[in-house]
């Protein structure tokens, strides 16, 4: 399986807030919010592991030499670009070179970090053909999927509360190579929600073909978008988590 982490943004709410190092090295509970991030992942799944960042933060913060120290028995691989991208979606196209095309896909964000003591089986659970992972919400600034009465993913949409299946970010297709044709598409027709070019809603192109995919509830999970966000983080309990 492809795993690829996307953290090519720049931070600005944090920067605006007076830190001066980049969101992925700031410090919780004894890791960093990268690795709270990247850790609640089944890295026993990857056969790549992909981090596609800003070339601004390896060269200034030494960001690549601190991942190649945190994962080196996974052979991270890395993508650094000159500038932010449009989209998520875009920014996993970018490092189509660096992926197994035949292999699966999985997408997670570091905005987010979770427990989850089914995702590892679902993943590889063939009988479907990927996962999201969600837990409930109704707020309107998170992506939502909507189910069948089977439990089968039938719409995703880009913060418009459909469901009260909020997702965590983590977006897995079983295939590689029909995420990337997929991506390209939305990309080539300027098809955006919000101004992005978001992952969450590439999925409901797969599903008109009559593709399959279900949800990963997790058991909990910790928002570390925004420093607000950081501060409660900090604030929690070490035990709890």
């Amino acid at each position: 399986m492809n795993i690829v982490i996307p953290m090519a943004g720049l931070g600005s709410r944090f920067t605006e807030a007076g830190y001066a190092i980049p969101k992925p090295l700031l410090p919780a509970h004894g890791k960093t919010l990268l690795e709270w991030s990247v850790d609640s992942l089944p890295l026993e799944l990857a056969t790549t592991l992909v981090f596609v960042g800003l070339k601004q933060h390896r060269d200034e913060h030494g960001l690549e030499d601190e991942i190649r120290r945190l994962y080196a028995s996974r052979n991270p691989r890395f993508l650094w670009l000159d500038e932010t991208t449009r989209g998520q979606a875009e920014t996993v196209v970018l490092a189509a070179d660096l992926l197994d095309p035949e292999a699966g896909l999985l997408i997670f964000n570091i905005d987010t970090a979770f427990r989850s003591s089914g995702l590892a089986a679902r993943l590889q659970d063939a009988s479907h053909d990927g996962v999201l992972g969600s837990f409930h919400s109704t707020e309107p600034r998170f992506s939502f999927a909507s189910t069948d009465a089977d439990g089968i993913v039938n719409e995703v949409r880009e913060k418009s509360v459909i469901s009260n299946d909020a997702l965590t970010g983590l977006y897995h297709f079983s295939s590689t190579a029909a995420f990337l044709e997929i991506a390209r598409a939305a990309i080539a027709a300027d098809e955006r929600e919000k101004g992005e070019f978001y992952v969450a809603p590439l999925y409901n192109r797969l599903i008109a073909r009559g593709a399959r995919f279900i949800l990963d509830p997790c058991e909990k999970h910790w928002i570390l978008g925004t420093p607000a966000e950081y501060q409660a983080f900090l604030a929690e309990d070490p035990a709890s988590l």
